[in-house]
């Protein structure tokens, strides 16, 4: 009778894990998720049926786990499992080690006149002992691709009456609002700009191993070839895309952010709340609740930024950059001889056309529209 119950146990144990495995092979909300775990926890065979099951199916993957449980939770359930597992014959507890790899049982733990029952109880062991040590595996895995410590962050901050540009050596060039502050932390893995305070413009430098996410509020924005203007107000983001594509995601935390970069080379996926194009703003609160989203024809132009770009001295790419907050076509100086020249004089920053016709007057500067974007070249080549 003990023999019939444990083999239901084992066969409700080993449902149960093919269900969980399933379920968590699909995008599961957070209440799943805890249940999923708190199961994993109830009991050392959980963790084995699940592993067993993720192995029959290849998944046996450090990513796979990252995707269902935190570090810390990893740890816990690898921590939970010794590396010498307590196998009950008779009624007392021996003790029989994990078979390390290429070797098998010894003959006393699996003895040849044992029951059927005590031969499935050994490989339940060996299972056991499998689990705990690809638990760990995995975990020590993690670990090892884990970011130290987060990079240290450079602050930029506006004075309270004047606009600041501010180029970045990745090419992203930013304009912040009168009294707007944002940390810059750049690695090998990412590109992160962190909105502190009030409102600001940004031309993202291309760099397409390092993807650029800027935090705001409880919200990340991913940068899809784009400028865009975002600011906090009020416990709210707002989000407004001049030309190009960002996506509006929930704010992930900032370690499970940082690892997935490191081991998967994109960000920790989180809920989508609104993909915005040229033209597009948004409104989002603290807990991801979109309260407001609109389409304009024309670029949506922060009302922070001057009226007029004035220039002395400065180089055409930079002063095309700051053209670039308020039209839906990019300047893109593709002629290095040109991106170099200093000049200076004054605009009216709605008439972008003024200063293309300018350009294009320029000797050896030729001037090609193409779709979403306006490419200056030399017309010596």
């Amino acid at each position: 009778m003990n023999e019939a119950r444990t083999t239901r146990v084992s066969r409700r144990t080993t449902e149960e894990a093919a269900a969980w495995h399933l379920d968590m092979r699909e995008e599961v909300d957070a209440g799943t998720r805890q249940r999923f775990l708190d199961w994993l926890r109830r009991s050392p065979q959980h963790v084995a049926e699940y592993l067993a099951i993720a192995q029959l199916h290849g998944e046996m993957r450090a990513a796979t786990l990252a995707e269902i449980a935190t570090l810390d939770e990893l740890r816990a359930l690898a921590d939970s499992e010794p590396s010498v597992l307590p196998f009950v014959r008779g009624g007392q507890a021996s003790r029989v080690a994990a078979p390390q790899d290429g070797q098998r049982p010894s003959a006393a733990a699996e003895p040849a006149t044992a029951h059927r029952h005590e031969r499935q109880r050994a490989r339940t062991v060996r299972r056991l002992a499998i689990a705990a040590s690809v638990a760990m595996a995995v975990s020590v895995g993690l670990i090892g691709a884990w970011p130290a410590r987060e990079t240290p962050a450079v602050r930029y901050a506006a004075d309270a009456a004047a606009v600041r540009s501010v180029a970045l050596d990745d090419g992203t060039w930013l304009q912040l609002a009168p009294g707007a502050v944002v940390d810059v932390a750049f690695d090998l893995h990412a590109r992160r700009i962190t909105m502190i305070a009030g409102h600001a413009s940004f031309d993202i430098g291309k760099d397409p191993a390092r993807p650029l996410s800027v935090m705001a509020g409880g919200q990340r924005i991913d940068d899809i070839g784009t400028v865009f203007n975002v600011g906090l107000r009020d416990g709210e983001t707002d989000v407004s895309v001049v030309s190009g594509r960002v996506t509006v995601s929930q704010r992930p935390v900032a370690w499970l952010d940082r690892a997935s970069q490191r081991v998967t080379g994109s960000a920790w996926s989180t809920d989508l709340i609104v993909a915005l194009g040229a033209g597009e703003d948004a409104r989002v609160a603290m807990d991801g609740r979109l309260l407001g989203h609109a389409n304009h024809a024309t670029a949506t132009v922060a009302p922070w930024l001057p009226a007029e770009i004035a220039f002395h001295g400065s180089s055409v790419a930079d002063v095309a950059r700051r053209f670039n907050a308020y039209t839906q076509a990019p300047l893109t100086i593709d002629d290095p001889d040109l991106a170099d020249k200093r000049i200076s004089g004054v605009f009216h920053a709605s008439d972008v056309e003024a200063f293309v016709s300018y350009l294009g007057s320029l000797p050896n500067v030729r001037v090609i529209r193409e779709p979403g974007r306006i490419r200056f070249v030399s017309a010596k080549r």
